[in-house]
Protein backbone atom coordinates (compact mmCIF):
# COMPACT_ATOMS: atom_id res chain seq x y z
CA UNK A 1 0.00 0.00 0.00
CA UNK A 2 3.13 2.25 0.91
CA UNK A 3 4.21 1.51 -2.89
CA UNK A 4 1.21 2.59 -4.63
CA UNK A 5 1.17 5.77 -2.20
CA UNK A 6 4.77 6.33 -3.51
CA UNK A 7 3.99 5.93 -6.68
CA UNK A 8 0.91 8.42 -6.94
CA UNK A 9 2.86 10.94 -5.61
CA UNK A 10 5.68 10.29 -8.03
CA UNK A 11 3.26 10.58 -10.75
CA UNK A 12 1.43 13.31 -9.97
CA UNK A 13 5.20 15.42 -9.43
CA UNK A 14 6.51 14.29 -12.61
CA UNK A 15 3.00 15.22 -14.45
CA UNK A 16 2.95 18.40 -12.80
CA UNK A 17 6.73 19.42 -14.23
CA UNK A 18 5.92 19.98 -17.39
CA UNK A 19 2.72 21.85 -16.47
CA UNK A 20 5.01 24.39 -14.30
CA UNK A 21 5.66 26.63 -17.66
CA UNK A 22 2.25 26.99 -18.41
CA UNK A 23 1.16 28.53 -15.25
CA UNK A 24 3.81 31.65 -15.84
CA UNK A 25 2.76 32.35 -19.58
CA UNK A 26 0.47 35.27 -20.88
CA UNK A 27 -2.73 35.83 -21.06
CA UNK A 28 -4.36 35.38 -24.24
CA UNK A 29 -3.70 37.38 -27.03
CA UNK A 30 -1.08 39.83 -24.62
CA UNK A 31 0.50 41.60 -27.63
CA UNK A 32 -2.65 44.15 -27.72
CA UNK A 33 -4.22 45.92 -25.03
CA UNK A 34 -7.60 47.91 -24.17
CA UNK A 35 -7.72 51.27 -26.14
CA UNK A 36 -5.15 50.32 -28.65
CA UNK A 37 -6.01 50.95 -32.55
CA UNK A 38 -4.85 49.05 -35.98
CA UNK A 39 -5.56 49.24 -39.25
CA UNK A 40 -7.01 46.09 -41.48
CA UNK A 41 -6.18 46.42 -45.34
CA UNK A 42 -6.15 44.14 -47.69
CA UNK A 43 -3.12 42.60 -49.86
CA UNK A 44 -2.98 42.40 -53.86
CA UNK A 45 -5.66 43.71 -55.79
CA UNK A 46 -5.00 47.27 -55.18
CA UNK A 47 -6.10 49.27 -52.62
CA UNK A 48 -9.61 49.49 -52.50
CA UNK A 49 -10.28 50.16 -49.26
CA UNK A 50 -9.36 49.90 -45.22
CA UNK A 51 -10.56 49.02 -42.06
CA UNK A 52 -10.17 50.82 -38.48
CA UNK A 53 -9.91 48.46 -35.64
CA UNK A 54 -9.93 49.68 -32.18
CA UNK A 55 -9.67 47.37 -29.22
CA UNK A 56 -12.16 46.97 -25.90
CA UNK A 57 -9.83 44.35 -24.51
CA UNK A 58 -6.74 42.55 -25.61
CA UNK A 59 -8.85 39.79 -27.36
CA UNK A 60 -11.92 41.79 -28.38
CA UNK A 61 -12.22 44.95 -30.99
CA UNK A 62 -14.61 46.38 -32.84
CA UNK A 63 -13.67 46.77 -36.74
CA UNK A 64 -15.33 49.52 -39.14
CA UNK A 65 -14.29 49.10 -42.56
CA UNK A 66 -14.93 51.06 -45.86
CA UNK A 67 -14.09 50.00 -49.23
CA UNK A 68 -15.21 51.26 -52.90
CA UNK A 69 -14.08 51.95 -56.35
CA UNK A 70 -15.02 53.84 -59.21
CA UNK A 71 -14.42 52.92 -62.96
CA UNK A 72 -14.88 54.68 -66.38
CA UNK A 73 -15.09 52.64 -69.71
CA UNK A 74 -14.91 53.95 -73.17
CA UNK A 75 -15.95 51.48 -75.77
CA UNK A 76 -16.76 52.48 -79.20
CA UNK A 77 -18.62 48.61 -79.50
CA UNK A 78 -20.35 50.41 -75.97
CA UNK A 79 -21.60 53.60 -78.03
CA UNK A 80 -19.99 55.68 -75.32
CA UNK A 81 -18.73 55.95 -71.42
CA UNK A 82 -19.82 53.76 -69.23
CA UNK A 83 -19.36 55.37 -64.96
CA UNK A 84 -19.69 52.66 -62.13
CA UNK A 85 -18.41 53.47 -58.23
CA UNK A 86 -19.78 51.24 -55.68
CA UNK A 87 -18.83 51.67 -51.78
CA UNK A 88 -19.10 48.82 -48.89
CA UNK A 89 -19.38 49.70 -45.43
CA UNK A 90 -18.95 46.89 -42.64
CA UNK A 91 -19.34 47.30 -39.11
CA UNK A 92 -18.56 43.87 -36.75
CA UNK A 93 -16.41 42.48 -33.48
CA UNK A 94 -14.03 40.79 -33.66
CA UNK A 95 -12.07 38.00 -31.11
CA UNK A 96 -8.53 37.77 -30.96
CA UNK A 97 -7.05 34.28 -29.94
CA UNK A 98 -2.99 33.45 -29.46
CA UNK A 99 -2.09 30.28 -31.83
CA UNK A 100 1.92 30.86 -31.30
CA UNK A 101 4.25 33.68 -29.80
CA UNK A 102 3.84 35.56 -33.21
CA UNK A 103 0.56 33.72 -34.90
CA UNK A 104 -2.86 35.24 -33.74
CA UNK A 105 -6.16 33.82 -34.97
CA UNK A 106 -9.29 36.05 -35.35
CA UNK A 107 -12.81 36.16 -36.18
CA UNK A 108 -15.23 38.29 -36.91
CA UNK A 109 -19.24 38.79 -36.96
CA UNK A 110 -21.21 41.93 -38.21
CA UNK A 111 -23.64 43.96 -40.45
CA UNK A 112 -22.44 45.06 -44.14
CA UNK A 113 -23.66 47.40 -46.46
CA UNK A 114 -23.35 48.53 -50.18
CA UNK A 115 -24.38 50.87 -52.25
CA UNK A 116 -23.38 50.54 -56.44
CA UNK A 117 -24.25 53.28 -59.22
CA UNK A 118 -23.96 52.49 -63.16
CA UNK A 119 -24.64 54.91 -65.79
CA UNK A 120 -23.68 54.53 -69.52
CA UNK A 121 -25.12 57.38 -70.78
CA UNK A 122 -29.06 56.94 -70.59
CA UNK A 123 -29.99 53.74 -68.78
CA UNK A 124 -28.52 53.99 -65.12
CA UNK A 125 -28.54 50.94 -62.41
CA UNK A 126 -28.38 51.45 -58.67
CA UNK A 127 -28.07 48.51 -56.74
CA UNK A 128 -28.01 48.43 -52.86
CA UNK A 129 -27.14 45.50 -50.35
CA UNK A 130 -27.47 44.59 -47.02
CA UNK A 131 -26.40 42.07 -44.40
CA UNK A 132 -24.95 39.25 -42.02
CA UNK A 133 -20.96 38.77 -42.80
CA UNK A 134 -18.45 36.22 -40.40
CA UNK A 135 -14.65 36.31 -41.51
CA UNK A 136 -11.97 33.71 -40.01
CA UNK A 137 -8.30 35.13 -40.95
CA UNK A 138 -5.13 34.68 -39.13
CA UNK A 139 -2.16 37.43 -38.79
CA UNK A 140 1.37 36.81 -38.62
CA UNK A 141 3.28 39.44 -36.64
CA UNK A 142 5.99 40.41 -38.54
CA UNK A 143 6.93 43.28 -35.69
CA UNK A 144 4.54 44.30 -32.78
CA UNK A 145 3.02 46.90 -35.30
CA UNK A 146 2.49 44.79 -38.37
CA UNK A 147 0.90 41.35 -39.26
CA UNK A 148 0.68 39.65 -42.58
CA UNK A 149 -2.02 36.83 -43.03
CA UNK A 150 -5.29 36.28 -44.68
CA UNK A 151 -8.86 35.63 -44.21
CA UNK A 152 -11.91 34.09 -45.30
CA UNK A 153 -15.36 35.57 -45.58
CA UNK A 154 -18.79 34.33 -45.92
CA UNK A 155 -21.38 36.69 -46.15
CA UNK A 156 -25.75 36.60 -46.50
CA UNK A 157 -27.43 39.44 -47.84
CA UNK A 158 -30.52 40.96 -49.49
CA UNK A 159 -30.14 43.02 -52.96
CA UNK A 160 -32.45 45.48 -54.00
CA UNK A 161 -31.55 46.30 -57.72
CA UNK A 162 -33.30 48.91 -60.10
CA UNK A 163 -32.64 49.40 -63.70
CA UNK A 164 -33.95 52.45 -65.60
CA UNK A 165 -33.58 51.68 -69.23
CA UNK A 166 -36.65 54.11 -70.80
CA UNK A 167 -39.57 51.96 -71.05
CA UNK A 168 -37.54 48.56 -69.97
CA UNK A 169 -37.26 49.82 -66.36
CA UNK A 170 -37.11 46.55 -64.03
CA UNK A 171 -36.43 46.01 -60.30
CA UNK A 172 -34.91 43.32 -59.13
CA UNK A 173 -34.86 41.61 -55.29
CA UNK A 174 -32.87 38.57 -54.30
CA UNK A 175 -31.09 36.60 -51.42
CA UNK A 176 -27.52 35.47 -51.75
CA UNK A 177 -25.26 33.54 -49.64
CA UNK A 178 -21.44 34.06 -50.41
CA UNK A 179 -18.99 30.92 -49.38
CA UNK A 180 -15.22 31.05 -49.26
CA UNK A 181 -14.22 34.29 -50.45
CA UNK A 182 -9.86 34.30 -48.80
CA UNK A 183 -8.28 37.57 -49.21
CA UNK A 184 -4.51 38.45 -48.20
CA UNK A 185 -4.49 40.88 -45.58
CA UNK A 186 -2.38 43.20 -43.42
CA UNK A 187 -2.77 45.02 -40.11
CA UNK A 188 -0.69 47.93 -38.38
CA UNK A 189 -1.27 48.27 -34.69
CA UNK A 190 -0.27 51.12 -33.27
Amino acid sequence: MASLRASIVLATVLAAIPATPLLGQTPDSAVFHRRQWGVDFNIGGGFVGAGLIHFSSPTHALVLALSGNVTTTTSTALGGTENNWQVNLSLGVRRYHSFAPNLNIYRTVGVEGFYGHEFSGGPTANTWRGGLFGELGAGWLVTPHLAVGAAWQLSADYWHSKNTAGPNSSTTHEISLTLGTVQLRGQVYF
